[in-house]
Formats: structure tokens, C-alpha cells, sequence
């Protein structure tokens, strides 16, 4: 069987001759990506270019050669999702990229990418590439991706501000169409079309799971330890490790303690001391070898049962996972260093960076080769008490069955009717502080889905503030909270004059750091699509703080994820429309944050039926407050626009002004 495998760039395909054809056969699945995969990768592309890179390798892809009239004709058998997320930024982008969008074979042009027997799917593509053609589309929950994929790949520039000393964004997308197109690669593998699919299948589905970069840190961790730290040490780093789940529930399961016995330790504050912890599972795992010798893979493996006796049957039977993290363990490893290498005096990272996970610990934790093992013990420490703390006091994505929502969850102890033990209950519906989780909430859909730079300040200042032992989980959280505005206000909502890794330290070396603000200076300004999305959304939360509105649906109201700046009055107004905006178009007052498909939808709508629409939308729930104070005006022109403009502004002025110091 000739197999071949090789390195290629988008410009190696599209100079291949003869011309190369991609088909998605009708066994995979349609596209599925969602938003955080598609924001994950847009920067880091963006931020490898921005660095000037040589190289940014995409993974592999599987192709099984076919026949074909002209050409090379391939089925993706394997990596599907990233190369049609690759087609589709090639189509949002094009410049460089466009090359690689089509295949023209005599007089013939088509797309280099179709879907077998997928004709709703191929017609999307095609109108992407040559227009509708007076073809109407229907849209299904594939081509729906497809279209919120696009919207990210198209406002990635309005997610995030152009880097320092670039002022044409045009230029910028230029060079970064440039870079995709001929340094991002990818190791292509081809079979031959006579290659028996069904082993075929079988291998790709029995291969072993690469190795992440976070557990190639953990080995290199625990072989700095002895022998007797390691196992303990190792539960730990795993049940950190787990960020879909909650940290007690994590302990219970890789260790054989019971969960009563994890609520005892939380109920005596001993949950957040890793020494305490550690000291426990060094004592199991001594009665367990007493009984049969285990290795480490064997102390590191999830029992279905667990090794105690006394856990009830009902506390066998836990729900299904329920929530998932804001990030995965690799970001929050780094959060972590941060403060490690500020707590050890060390320089703090250049970056958060993901993919060069390994490459920050052995330049900034490994370095010193005679302290290795005693880094190694303050390092894990540090990741566990850290872990407790994001558990108890950071969003999570919540699944409420029809709604995935952003939810600290309230923790409450609850007892067996049967047993009189007591256990850790986390509420899937009710916040432990509401405010609180409303903040992080803008904070993090405002912010870089890959960074997220406000969390290590604030997971610093809750490690060093934890409270007194009869403060309540609510009352801990109001300090927070507090801290959370003081930071907001002066990290984010000040003038940006360096990375935000330089910006953040200040404030973990001085919590109470303050900067000029530049909310007024922003907002005065006719930026239109240019203003930057942070605003939109803190003024969401600061409208919802100040209470401008007593009813149910602002209680309630939640942030949601936007990606495009709307004109309440278009740009381009009908000469139906009565309320038209001239002198206010592009200022803040007559802008909002709506989805792209929403931006879609209202497009050159008057006034009035935007305003009606809006209302027929959200009688339930509201989607924004801005546009809701908008939107109780029956008429719309300059003098609403600059009135609610200098309504806002002053909204921001109050809550700035208002918020705490140390």
C-alpha cells in the first residue's frame, strides 16, 4: 500500500498540478465546531503572525485518493472540521487566500471543497464563492455554524484592538492573509482509493490519544518528587487537571475517599490545604498497599466504584457532568505560574499562550535546576489552593437543559436522610452572588477567549484575601465583587498604553493600582463599527448594576455573545424612514451589540419596525439593555441619539466614580 506523508501549505495545494479537489463523504459529520473552537483558533493564528513566525503547524489530515475525471480528487477521512474551518476563513478573509477557494479546470470553476451528497451544504458554498444566483438557501444546523463561524472570522479585528504602531486594518488583514496562506501548515497523509476503509477506521478510531502538553508537564513535575510524594501529588495535579467538573467531586473520584468525607474537609476549611489533602491519600494509599501493591497508573486510575465503604448508594448515583469551564487546564496552569513565579520573585511570562505551554515552564520554572524539587511542591500547592478558589468563585458555563448559562454556583451542605452523612450540593440554578457572575460574565465575553487576563489579578487578590472562617461564601464574594469593579475600571476601562500582561502585573503587585480612566475620552468620539466591544458590554452590566429599569426581565437579564456593532438609524437609511440620524450616526448613541445574524436581519429597516421587532423578540427575556432604554422612544433622530449617548455616558461616570478603594 503506498502511503504517503508530507508537509503542505495552502500555497503548496493550490500550485499542485494536476489541480486538487477536497470532498466530505457522507459518513462524517457536518460541520460542528461552535464558537470558542473557532475564536481559539482565529487567535492564535492572529497572535503567531503578530509574532512574526515562522511556522504555525495545524495538525494532520487524512485523505483517501478517489477517481476523478480531471484533477486529484480526495474524501477527508480525518481533520474535516479544521480544514473546512480553514476553507471558510479563506472565503472571510480572501486577499492572499483567495486562490484556494476555487479549482478552474478548462472553462470550469468550482469550489475546491463539497460534501457528498450534501446539495443544502454545496449550495451554501457555492453562493459564499460565486453569489445566490437567484438560489434560496435554507438553512440548516450545519450551514447555521457555518454562518456564526464566518461572522467571527469576520469581525475578528472588532473583537480584538489592532496591535501598537498599526493603524490600517486593511494592510494588517493583508499580511495576515499572507502568513495563512503560506506558513500555516499542515502534515497531509494520502492512501490509495483501494485501501480497505473499514481497518482503515478501525485504526483511526483505536489509536492511542496523543499526549497533551499539560501531561507531559505533570511527568516532568512528578519526577522532580520522591517516590512517596508522587502518588498523592499525582491525584491532585489530576483532579486539577479536570476543569468539567467540580474540584470535590474530582477528589472523591480518582481517590477512594468517600464524598462524605471531602464535604468534612470542606466544612473544616481543610479542602484548600494541600498538605492536609496530600497527607490523607499518603494514608489510604499506605493501607492500600498493605493489601496489594499499586503502581502509579493504577492510583491514577478512576475507580467506577469507589475503594471506601462507607459512601451511600445515593451519592453513587451523581448527575452527569453539568458544568464546563470559561478555559481549559493549560490556560489556568498559567494563570497559576504567574502568580507563582510573583509569589517566588521571579520575572513574570511574556505571554499566555497555549500552544507554547511547555515552552514558558522551561524558560521561566526549570531554570533552576538545584530548586526543582521544592518548586515542584510549592507549584502543585499553589495549583490546588488556586483551584478551590476558581471553584467556589468564578463562573462556569451551567447547562440548564434548553439554555447554557454563565452561573457561580451557590454551595449549600445537605445531609442523607438514610445515612445522616453530609455532602457538597452545588446548584445548577441559582447564583451564589449574582452581581459577581454578571461582571465575569462581560469580563469574559468582552475579553480574549485564549487570555483572559483579568482572571490572574483577581485569582491573586481571592487567594490572599480568603476571609475570616466564619465569613459566608456571599459575604466573601461582595469583597470580590468589590475588587472586581476597582480592577475592571482601571485595568480594562483606562487608556491602553501596554500589553496587557505588563498591565496586569501592576495590579497583582498592587491590587489597588489606579489608572486614568478613558471611558468619556472612547465614547466621544464618531468611531461606528470601530468602537470596541468592551463598552457595549460593560455598560450592559452597568445598566443592569444601577437598576435604570425594576422590572422581572432585567432582573433576569443575562449577557450573551455578540460580535457586531449596529446602527440604530442605518447608514444608508429608506426614503420611508422618518427617524434618520445625521450628526449622531456613528457616536455611541446610536449604536448597539447585536449578533451579526441579528445585524443581518435589522440591516436598512426604519426605525419603527427595527423598534417593533426588537419588542417582539425579547417580551420574555431581554437580549440588551441599552437597546431596550432605545427602543422606548417612538421616534428616533439626532436629538434621542445624543440624549441617550449623554444619559450613558453619565451612567458610566456614576458607576466609575462610585466604585471602591483600598
Amino acid at each position: 500500500m503506498k502511503i504517503a506523508s508530507n508537509l503542505y501549505s495552502l500555497t503548496d495545494i493550490v500550485e499542485a498540478s494536476p489541480h486538487w479537489h477536497f470532498n466530505i463523504p457522507i459518513y462524517q459529520r457536518l460541520y460542528v465546531w461552535g464558537e470558542d473552537q473557532v475564536l481559539t483558533l482565529l487567535n492564535d493564528l492572529v497572535n503567531a503572525y503578530e509574532r512574526d513566525e515562522d511556522l504555525f503547524f495545524l495538525g494532520g489530515t487524512l485523505l483517501v485518493e478517489q477517481d476523478g475525471i480531471t484533477g486529484r480528487h480526495f474524501d477527508l477521512i480525518d481533520g474535516q472540521q479544521r480544514f473546512t474551518t480553514l476553507w471558510m476563513l479563506c472565503h472571510a478573509w480572501q486577499k492572499a487566500l483567495k486562490p484556494f477557494l476555487t479549482v478552474t479546470e478548462a472553462t470550469s470553476t468550482q469550489t475546491r471543497l463539497r460534501f457528498a451528497i450534501r446539495p443544502e451544504v454545496n449550495l451554501f458554498l457555492e453562493t459564499l464563492t460565486f453569489g445566490a444566483r437567484g438560489q434560496q438557501i435554507t438553512d440548516d444546523e450545519a450551514t447555521k455554524r457555518m454562518r456564526t463561524a464566518l461572522d467571527l472570522m469576520r469581525s475578528v479585528f472588532e473583537r480584538r484592538p489592532l496591535p501598537k504602531g498599526v493603524k490600517n486594518k486593511e494592510t494588517h488583514l493583508a499580511g495576515l492573509t499572507e502568513f495563512v496562506f503560506g506558513k500555516v501548515k499542515f502534515v497531509i497523509t494520502t492512501v490509495p482509493r483501494e485501501t480497505d476503509l473499514n481497518k482503515l477506521f478501525e485504526v483511526i478510531n483505536n489509536r492511542g490519544v496523543q499526549l497533551q502538553h499539560h501531561e507531559i508537564l505533570k511527568a516532568r513535575m512528578l519526577d522532580a518528587l520522591t517516590e512517596t510524594e508522587r502518588g498523592p501529588c499525582a491525584v491532585l495535579w489530576e483532579a486539577c487537571a479536570d476543569m468539567e467538573n467540580f474540584i470535590e467531586r474530582n477528589l472523591a473520584g480518582l481517590s477512594g475517599l468517600s464524598a462524605s468525607e471531602v464535604t468534612g474537609f470542606y466544612e473544616r476549611g481543610e479542602l484548600s490545604n494541600p498538605e492536609f489533602v496530600c497527607r490523607v491519600l499518603s494514608k489510604r494509599m499506605q493501607g492500600q498497599r498493605a493489601l496489594h501493591a499499586l503502581d502509579l497508573a493504577e492510583i491514577l486510575k478512576t475507580s467506577d466504584e469507589p475503594l471506601s465503604s462507607d459512601v451511600d448508594a445515593e451519592v453513587n448515583d451523581v448527575d452527569p457532568t453539568w458544568v464546563r469551564s470559561i478555559f481549559g487546564f493549560p490556560l489556568f496552569l498559567q494563570h497559576t505560574l504567574r502568580i507563582w513565579l510573583l509569589e517566588s520573585k521571579l520575572a513574570d511570562l511574556p505571554r499566555l499562550l497555549d500552544r507554547e505551554l511547555l515552552n514558558l515552564f522551561d524558560a521561566h520554572f526549570f531554570q533552576d535546576s538545584l530548586k526543582r524539587t521544592e518548586n515542584v511542591r510549592s507549584f502543585i500547592a499553589l495549583l490546588w489552593r488556586l483551584r478551590v478558589i476558581f471553584d467556589e468563585h468564578f463562573i462556569k458555563w451551567v447547562d440548564q437543559g434548553e439554555d447554557e448559562i454563565h452561573l457561580i454556583s451557590k454551595i449549600s451542605i445537605s445531609t442523607s436522610t438514610r445515612s445522616k452523612n453530609r455532602y457538597i450540593s452545588r446548584s445548577r440554578e441559582t447564583d451564589s452572588h449574582r452581581g459577581f457572575s454578571l461582571l465575569q460574565s462581560m469580563l469574559y465575553h468582552s475579553q480574549e477567549i485564549t487570555t483572559q487576563y483579568w482572571v490572574t489579578p483577581l485569582l491573586l487578590f481571592m487567594y490572599r484575601n480568603p476571609g475570616e472562617k466564619a465569613e459566608t461564601q456571599g459575604t466573601k464574594a461582595k469583597r470580590y465583587f468589590a475588587y472586581l469593579r476597582h480592577l475592571d475600571n482601571h485595568l480594562l476601562g483606562s487608556i491602553a498604553d501596554g500589553l496587557l500582561v505588563v498591565r496586569t502585573l501592576a495590579f497583582m503587585k498592587n491590587p489597588w493600582h489606579r489608572r486614568d480612566l478613558s471611558h468619556q475620552i472612547e465614547l466621544d468620539n464618531a468611531s461606528g463599527v470601530k468602537l470596541a466591544h468592551y463598552w457595549f458590554y460593560k455598560l450592559e452590566f452597568v445598566l443592569w448594576f444601577q437598576e435604570k429599569r425594576v422590572t422581572e426581565e432585567w432582573k433576569k437579564f443575562r449577557l450573551t455573545a455578540k460580535s457586531s456593532v449596529e446602527h440604530i438609524s442605518p447608514q444608508t437609511p429608506t426614503d420611508r424612514d422618518d427617524n434618520c440620524v445625521d450628526k449622531a450616526l456613528d457616536r455611541f448613541g446610536n449604536l448597539a451589540l447585536v449578533s451579526r445574524s441579528l445585524n443581518s436581519e435589522y440591516g436598512n429597516l426604519p426605525y419603527n419596525e427595527k423598534r417593533q421587532r426588537f419588542h417582539n423578540k425579547n417580551k420574555n427575556r431581554l437580549d440588551s439593555l441599552k437597546m431596550a432604554l432605545i427602543y422606548e422612544n417612538k421616534q428616533w433622530g439626532d436629538k434621542q441619539a445624543f440624549a441617550h449617548e449623554k444619559e450613558m455616558i453619565e451612567c458610566l461616570d456614576i458607576y466609575c466614580s462610585g466604585t471602591p478603594k483600598a
